[in-house]
């Protein structure tokens, strides 16, 4: 066998090394123009979509109640018939409808829009008006660590899960930027906890912000359809059903529930969170909605 020497051994130490840069920067390159080529597609389905000016964005950061809002203002804003095979055919969420190729649905006014996006991606002239729910953010992770586990990583560990959570602080930036409204949108700011706490208090302060008509029938269907009982067992309704999965996506109406992170987190966990949370949320949630 031949020897090979130490000066030729270097050399393929530093044509591996090189080789891995490139391929590190070549993905790079690949995931920058597949983000662009996502950014292009959405823009394309804005256009279609269109706007108009009595159009309903239930905005929030993923798990903070969008589905619970989307049935509520569903019942409020029409004759709340239940035929659609899914939520998103009465309620679309729209960046997601353009990145799976859907074509814009058509729907009679007042639209009501779900979006998870962030704040700057809204121009000013949008049309519309705004409900932003605004969740826990302790209780905003483990929910989303229990989506992600229950449909993505089923090894996942809550530890792990949260060191990303803490390290990209999507979850701080979102809520910060939407609660101090810079654009001065027009928004209703609901707290989930009060959805859940005195959801018939926060109807009637949606049907005055959207300025509708105050129907009681509309509000007990809000109330019937917007129930844990009745989303949980309609679960196929709301969440992902690929027709074919050897997963079984019946997670998504997880528990309903609040005060869940701060009961799961370590000391370690819920004072890093409020390290995050007093420097960059704490003062502007204070403003929105008082002091606690």
């Amino acid at each position: 066998m031949k020897k090979v020497k130490k000066k030729e051994y270097n050399g393929y130490g530093v044509l591996a090394e090189q080789t891995f840069k490139i391929n590190k920067l070549l993905a790079s390159v690949a995931r920058y123009f597949l983000s662009l080529s996502h950014k292009f597609k959405f823009e394309q389905f804005k256009i279609m979509f269109g706007e108009r000016d009595d159009d309903i964005y239930i905005s929030t950061y993923p798990k903070s109640g969008t589905t619970l809002m989307q049935m509520i203002l569903y019942h409020l804003t029409t004759d709340g018939k239940m035929n659609f095979k899914h939520i998103y055919d009465v309620s679309p969420w729209i960046h997601n409808a353009s990145f799976i190729g859907q074509k814009p649905p058509d729907l009679s006014s007042p639209r009501i829009i779900k979006t998870h996006d962030n704040y700057k991606e809204f121009s000013k002239k949008t049309k519309g008006k705004f409900i932003y729910i605004y969740r826990n953010g302790m209780d905003v992770a483990i929910s989303n660590y229990h989506q992600q586990k229950n449909y993505n990583n089923s090894d996942l560990k809550l530890d792990k899960y949260l060191n990303v959570f803490f390290k990209q602080k999507k979850w701080f930036k979102h809520t910060s930027e939407w609660m101090l409204n810079k654009k001065n949108f027009s928004i209703l700011y609901v707290k989930y906890e009060d959805l859940l706490e005195n959801k018939t208090k926060e109807i009637e302060r949606i049907i005055s912000f959207l300025g509708i008509p105050r129907n009681k029938k509309a509000i007990e269907r809000a109330l019937k359809y917007s129930s844990f009982e009745f989303m949980k067992k309609n679960e196929n309704l709301f969440g992902e059903q690929p027709k074919v999965s050897e997963k079984i996506y019946n997670q998504f109406i997880r528990k309903g529930k609040s005060g869940e992170g701060k009961s799961l987190l370590t000391k370690k966990q819920k004072d890093m969170f409020m390290e995050y949370y007093k420097r960059m949320v704490k003062s502007i949630e204070e403003k929105t909605f008082g002091p606690k």
